[in-house]
């Protein structure tokens, strides 16, 4: 059984030589949870692989269709991967007749890579 470490008030914590840190101003609440959604979005290798694909297509929309063959996977299977993406900002989608086409959105991504660096 583990047990969770006891939590030292801020005056205890400098007691024991601790640094009080604050948090970065610029990751606001806001921004943390949409940072976090893209990056749990990409944390998926298959997620990774579709990203990577329809970046490569850019500026071409793919069409769900074309995507299918590519992974080993059911239809079903790769439309919740895709909804992932979509919901997480990572990627847009666009109807067209019966069939949905998919882009890439750039601007998570490229967002959580200019607060990584």
């Amino acid at each position: 059984m583990t047990h969770a470490p006891p939590v030292l008030s801020p005056r205890r914590r400098q007691d024991r030589g601790c640094r009080l840190l604050a948090p970065p101003p610029d990751v606001t609440p806001e921004v943390a949870r949409r940072l976090a959604g893209v990056a749990k979005a990409l944390g998926h290798p298959t997620r990774l692989q579709i990203v990577d694909v329809i970046r490569k297509a850019a500026p071409e929309a793919v069409c769900q269709c074309e995507l299918t063959p590519l992974f080993a996977m059911s239809q079903p299977a790769l439309a919740k991967h895709l909804k992932v993406l979509l919901t997480a900002g990572v990627l847009e989608s666009e109807r067209r007749g019966t069939w949905t086409y998919y882009y890439a959105r750039t601007g998570g991504m490229e967002e959580l890579t200019a607060w990584m660096s």
